[in-house]
């Protein structure tokens, strides 16, 4: 298990961030550039030291600023793989994974780097230079420089970067292949939420040097813990509502002159609140067929307003009836096959459904 509680103070940018990983897991540390997610990892490779804090590995302390505890990097059992790489331009493959290994026998050295260049797909290249070299499998050296000495935690800074789609979409599925293999525990920076939501098991949402919310990645997605991570996360639909009835299997919402049902409670009546849902769970009723069970929740009327083509999906701008003065109040997101047979057009009218179940109340309502 990894426990850090720290602060880093780099040209006028603080970061605290404090968090609990598990043997095993993948967390990804995801948002915008410039949040702190980079140096977080260079403060768990011991390659920039906190100001205050302590960072403990399985038990062992790697960093404690109180007791002076700052062990070098070579100590701290990490494998890091930085955004570049960083592959010695002068050394071979098998070189470049062997630097690690300076201190165990040779025969032992170059079984561990035939081992891990197998796994790495990587056979035939251990003479080569990494300037002769596909940026993909730069960057499987690089996972296997990290992997050979069977670190305790493995660090990834934006790894997939620098690589194209179809690249990227091949190591990403080779990576979470190797993580399970290994069973490392491994922090993964990233500001892809698909990527970030593929690898990881759990998800830590950061802005302005601090960690925002952490838990399992689905939690996160889709029960944020403010407008912020709401917004972080891509749940475009955010609103202010307030709490009109509340039975005990939820509260009911006033939203302009609609009523929102909810499976939400712990909120009193009359109480200001900002409450979400994301543009995925917002249902387009077919006029060509009855409402099946539990669609017929939180009906609203109104028109698309416009409607943008992404290829893959459709992104339509929904103004409701009776709610504001927006342009438009809803962004619903349709798969293709979706799309097509709906067939919507701007200035079309339609009723949509925000299932009860769906739609999160985040917290009290904030300006």
């Amino acid at each position: 298990m990894l426990k850090m509680d720290i602060r880093v103070e780099v040209c006028g940018f603080a970061l605290d961030v404090a968090l609990e990983a598990h043997d095993g897991e993948m967390l990804a540390l995801f948002g915008p550039s410039g949040t702190g997610k980079s140096l977080t990892l260079r403060c768990l490779a011991g390659l920039l030291r906190p100001v205050r804090g302590r960072i403990v590995l399985n038990g062992r302390v790697l960093f404690d600023a109180a007791t002076g505890v700052d062990l070098p990097p070579r100590e701290r059992q990490v494998g890091y793989v930085p955004q570049d790489y960083a592959l010695f331009p002068h050394l071979n493959i098998a070189e470049n994974i062997a630097y690690g290994l300076a201190d165990r026998p040779r025969a032992e050295q170059r079984a561990r780097v035939d081992a891990i260049m197998r796994l790495m797909r990587l056979e035939g290249l251990e003479r080569r230079r990494p300037s002769q070299l596909s940026g993909g499998q730069q960057q499987r050296v690089a996972l296997a420089r990290a992997l050979v000495t069977e670190p305790k935690v493995l660090l990834l800074d934006e790894p997939f970067s620098a690589l194209d789609g179809a690249i990227r979409s091949r190591l990403q599925k080779e990576l979470l292949a190797v993580q399970r293999r290994f069973r490392i525990l491994t922090l993964l920076v990233t500001h892809d939420l698909a990527e970030a939501y593929m690898l990881s098991d759990r998800l830590a949402i950061m802005e302005r040097g601090r960690i925002l919310q952490i838990g399992p990645k689905d939690e996160v997605l889709r029960r944020p813990a403010t407008r912020t991570v709401a917004k972080l996360v891509g749940t475009k639909n955010i609103f202010a509502g307030r709490v009109a009835s509340s039975d005990g299997t939820g509260v009911t919402l006033a939203w302009g002159d609609h009523l929102i049902q909810t499976a939400v409670n712990g909120f009193a009546v009359g109480e200001r609140v900002t409450f979400c849902i994301r543009p995925e769970e917002v249902m387009i009723m077919r006029p060509d067929r009855p409402l099946r069970p539990g669609l017929e929740e939180n009906l609203i009327e109104g028109q698309f307003v416009r409607i943008i083509d992404r290829g893959m999906t459709y992104t339509l701008f929904f103004k409701a009836d009776g709610v504001s003065q927006r342009d438009y109040d809803l962004e619903i997101l349709l798969p293709h096959h979706a799309w097509q047979r709906l067939g919507m057009a701007v200035g079309q009218r339609a009723t949509v459904s925000l299932k009860r179940r769906a739609v999160h109340v985040l917290a009290a309502e904030e300006r």
